[in-house]
Order: C-alpha cells, then sequence, then structure tokens
C-alpha cells in the first residue's frame, strides 16, 4: 500500500472523517499505514473508484 503523493496526512484523516464521521481526536493515535488503510475502505464506501 503506497501513500498517495499529492496527498498530506491532514488530507487521508479529512477523507477518513467525511465518510465515517469520526473526530479528529480518534484519527490522531492512527499510523500512517492505518491512516491509508482507512482512507481506502473510506474511498470503497464512497462509491470512489478513481484513485
Amino acid at each position: 500500500m503506497d501513500f498517495p503523493p499529492d496527498l498530506s496526512t491532514d488530507d487521508l484523516m479529512a477523507d477518513i472523517a467525511v465518510i465515517f464521521h469520526w473526530p479528529p481526536s480518534e484519527l490522531c493515535s492512527l499510523s500512517l499505514t492505518e491512516l491509508i488503510t482507512w482512507r481506502e475502505k473510506a474511498l470503497q464506501r464512497s462509491g470512489n473508484h478513481n484513485e
């Protein structure tokens, strides 16, 4: 799993928060690998398959 080159960790957190309604306080404790994994799940649930 690769880190999207055009995104910051804040972008990953924002995508996750929008889909799962998680507050930033919950996301700050996630590792980079976890953020990437949860963002992928968020993209799948959003119906966006372009990335």
